[in-house]
Formats: structure tokens, C-alpha cells, sequence
């Protein structure tokens, strides 16, 4: 018998192993219980366990069921491996379904957290962007701008407190309108922050376009704005009680459609307002109600308007300006073949002082209004041809000397009235010169002391009708067309 000391010992096999058991337990605790434990590799064995539990609930039921549908006879050796076989095939499919889901959640989730990032970026821009513009120094002021415009061209979600910072930038009464020597620097800045609004405004199409934003301007003091070839679609922009003062308003050639451009409640003073050449197409209103107006010039040649849009001048107190429809010359580089009001004009309940209105260049299917505006030293001119539907409401009080010109012309249809409202006695004189009166109705109101001259000179056969209702005083200068056919109301 061998003796047990010959044997060779193992304690060195033995130690060898309980040297690889203390590697690997120290680089567990290197790696940590906590990465071990979670992760991909945790879910492993929760996987193969759900996997097997589902495999048996599967053939289970797959058992019973075909069990069932023999009759409660339990299943051959022919249908139990096309039962393993099924069995299998849906736990595998059930597993590469729950195996998307997954993967489309954790997609889902990258991208929510990619997002947040990104957001967290414009954020940041837009703070940093908003702090340059509080900056002292105007050269970092206009770098604050550019940032902004541009960050509103890139974060379309965050485009509208862009576009709001900077409307809020020039709504700031930081520049004296009134100060011998303004500053420069401010100067450039809100001239480049206009041109940023401006420049975004000119195609609807294009992908970094600021239509169908609201642009609130309102309270501002603004000496100069530049909106010339604008194309203004479904947007709304409030210049509500501003001040205007010594310099321009440009809007020559813009286009507005669907929307609402208020002008409601400011001042105008020594002003240029330049709307040659505009076109505001259906749904569009220019409001310059109960506004103050004086020594200012609003150019409105060559405008365009389409029915359901309107041009508003309600309870507005004008002195000393002009509301120029026709051209001064026939040069203007905005010419077209013809200026058409199919919408409204509307200057009621105004009050005119030293002012012109000439709008003879005109033609007009839409609506003309001076109800009740009171005028002292006014001159008016309509539209040179009245057709369709077109109603003229010339209904003036007159405080002081009042000119209407009505032609040389044409009425073809709608009504034009003349129904003084009050005023002063002998200061209305009206005249319809070289008149054609092809249609429609002309409806004059004699019998008030208001009138001082009425001249109504007829060309070619009239087929409309002119209504004079009741009689002219006897000292008022009459001169009226022998082949006038007047008919009484």
C-alpha cells in the first residue's frame, strides 16, 4: 500500500486558485456591486427567465388547445414538436417585438434628451444675445442684434421671444427725437434693427421667414422705419400710440394680406408716410384711427385695394398736411395702369384743417366715406370714375371754407351723396366738373345755410340720376347744366 505521504500534494493547485479568486474579487470591488448589478448584463438573466416562463406558458396553452380541438385527446408525437416548434417561433417573435420597443424607446428617449440639449443651447445664446443688447457700447448692442436674428432664424420654436426682444429693443425711448445731435451709435442700431425685421419679411416662402408673427410696436418713438417690399401675410403689427417725428415711414410696394397693420392713437408730426404702390389684398386693414396729424404728408399713390380691405382714418384730428392719392408728377417709378378701390376708405367723424385730399387718380368700386368730418380750408378731390356698387358718403360739416372736386369724370353705377352735416354758413362749394353721368345716383342736400357754390356741369346724355332735394338758398352761386335732368326726392 502506497503510502499517503507519496501522494503529491495539491495545496499548491489550491493556492494558485485562491490567488485567481482574490484577483477576481478585487476587480469586482474595483468595478463595483452597483455596475455589475445594472445595466445590459442585469437584465440578462431576468430575460432568459421571462423567456423560458413564456416558452411554457405557450406550449402550455398551445397543449390545451389543440387538446381541445381533438376532441380532449392529448396531443401525438406527430403534433408535439410542430407545438415546440410554434411555441418557440412566437417567444421569439414576442421577444424581437419587446427587443424593438425597447430599442424604440431608448431612441425616443436619446432624442428627448438631444433635444434638451440643443434647447439648452439656444437658451444660452438667447441670454448671452439679450445681455449684449442692455450693453453701454453700440458696437455690443449690435452684435446682441445680429445674435438674436440670427438665433430666431435657427430655433424656430423660440422665434417669437427673438422677434419680441427686438420689437421690445425699439419700443425703448432711448433715442431723443427732439435732440439737436442724436446719438449715432442708437441710430445704427435701430436702422440695422429694421432692416433685420425687414429683410425677413420680403419672401413668405423662404424657410427663415418671420411672417405670421405678431410684431408689437407700440408706445415707440420712431423717426425713421423701412418696410419698403414687404410682403405682410397673416400677421399682426401694432404701432398703437407711438410717436412719429422728422423723418419717413416706408411701406412703398408692400403687400398685405390678411392682415392687420394699427396705427391707432399716435402722433405724426412733420412726418412722410410712404404707401405708393401698396396693395392690400383681401381681409387687409390700415388703421390710423384717432390719430394726430400735423405737417405730414401721406403718399398714397398707386395703391392697390381689394374688396374686404380697408383703409381707416376714423376720429383722427389732421392740420397742415396732405393725403396725396394722385401723384405730384408723372414720374413716379411706382406707376400702373390703374389705381382701383374695391374695399374702403373711411375718414369719419375726422376733423381736416388746412389739409388736402385728392384722390382723383382713382377708380372706385368700393367705398368712400367722410361722414360728418369737419373741415376748415380743405380741399377734396374724388375718384375721377364711380362704378358697380360704389357708395361716396361726402356728408362734411364745414367750419370753415370746404372745396369738393368731383371730375372731370364718370358715374356708371353705386350712389354718391353730398348731405352737409353742419358747420358754418357759406363755406361749401361743390363742383362737379365736365361730369359724365352714364348710371348710379347723385343725391344732393341744398336746403341748409352751409352751401356757398354749387357747379354741375354735365357731358353726353345722362342715363343715371341726379336728386336735389328741396332748394338751394338764393344768394348761393348756382351754375347747373341745362340738359341736367333733376329729380326731386
Amino acid at each position: 500500500m502506497a503510502d499517503p505521504r507519496d501522494i503529491p500534494t495539491l495545496s499548491p493547485l489550491r493556492e494558485r486558485s485562491g490567488q485567481v479568486k482574490l484577483i477576481l474579487l478585487k476587480r469586482i470591488a474595483e468595478l463595483g456591486e452597483p455596475r455589475l448589478g445594472s445595466g445590459f448584463y442585469a437584465l440578462l438573466p431576468v430575460a432568459a427567465a421571462t423567456a423560458i416562463i413564456l416558452f411554457l406558458v405557450l406550449f402550455i396553452f398551445l397543449w390545451i388547445l389543440i387538446a381541445i380541438l381533438s376532441g380532449f385527446n392529448a396531443p401525438n408525437d406527430r403534433t408535439l414538436p410542430a407545438v415546440l416548434t410554434a411555441s418557440i417561433s412566437m417567444t421569439a417573435l414576442i421577444g424581437a417585438s419587446l427587443g424593438a420597443i425597447y430599442a424604440f424607446r431608448k431612441q425616443v428617449l436619446a432624442e428627448r434628451d438631444g433635444l434638451r440639449a440643443d434647447q439648452q443651447v439656444y437658451s444660452d445664446r438667447y441670454v448671452k444675445a439679450a445681455e449684449l443688447l442692455a450693453h453701454e457700447r453700440p458696437s455690443a448692442r449690435l452684435a446682441g442684434l445680429h445674435s438674436l436674428a440670427i438665433l430666431a432664424d435657427d430655433w424656430k420654436e423660440g422665434r417669437v421671444p427673438c422677434v419680441m426682444a427686438i420689437c421690445s429693443y425699439l419700443r425703448l425711448p432711448t433715442l431723443d427725437l427732439q435732440a439737436e445731435n442724436p446719438d449715432a451709435g442708437e441710430r445704427e442700431v435701430r436702422r440695422t434693427a429694421w432692416k433685420s425685421i425687414r429683410t425677413r419679411l420680403l419672401d413668405p416662402t423662404d424657410g427663415i421667414s418671420w411672417h405670421q408673427q405678431e410684431f408689437d410696436f407700440s408706445g415707440g418713438h420712431f423717426d425713421n422705419v423701412d418696410l419698403d417690399l414687404t410682403r405682410l401675410n397673416d400677421a399682426r403689427i401694432q404701432f398703437r400710440n407711438c410717436v412719429f417725428r422728422d423723418g419717413e415711414l416706408r411701406l412703398r410696394a408692400t403687400k398685405l394680406t390678411d392682415v392687420v397693420l394699427d396705427f391707432t392713437g399716435s402722433s405724426f408730426h412733420n412726418m412722410k408716410v410712404m404707401l405708393q404702390g401698396a396693395e392690400l389684398n383681401d381681409g387687409a386693414v390700415v388703421c390710423f384711427d384717432e390719430t394726430s396729424v400735423t405737417n405730414s404728408s401721406f403718399e398714397l399713390h398707386q395703391m392697390s385695394m381689394k374688396a374686404e380691405s380697408h383703409l381707416l382714418v376714423r376720429r383722427a384730428q389732421i392740420s397742415d398736411s396732405a393725403f396725396k392719392f394722385d401723384a405730384d408728377d408723372e414720374g413716379f417709378f411706382f406707376q400702373r395702369p390703374a389705381s382701383k378701390v374695391d374695399g374702403e376708405v373711411d375718414f369719419s367723424e375726422s376733423t381736416l384743417d388746412r389739409t388736402r385730399f385728392s384722390m382723383h387718380a382713382y377708380a372706385l368700386t368700393g367705398r368712400l366715406v367722410l361722414h360728418e368730418v369737419r373741415t376748415n380750408d380743405v380741399r377734396i378731390s374724388v375718384p375721377s370714375r364711380i362704378s358697380g356698387d360704389a357708395y361716396v358718403n361726402l356728408d362734411v360739416v364745414s367750419n370753415g371754407p370746404t372745396e369738393i372736386s368731383i371730375g372731370p369724370g364718370k358715374l356708371e353705377g353705386g350712389d354718391l351723396r353730398i348731405r352737409p352735416r353742419g358747420g358754418e354758413p357759406k363755406t361749401l362749394e361743390v363742383q362737379f366738373n365736365t361730369f359724365e353721368l352714364a348710371g348710379g345716383e347723385v343725391l344732393i342736400y341744398p336746403s341748409v345755410p352751409y352751401w356757398k357754390r354749387f357747379r354741375f356741369d354735365l357731358i353726353h346724355e345722362q342715363r343715371g340720376r341726379l336728386v336735389i332735394s328741396g332748394d338751394f338758398d338764393e344768394d348761393v352761386d348756382l351754375d347747373i347744366d341745362r340738359a341736367a335732368d333733376i329729380r326731386e326726392h
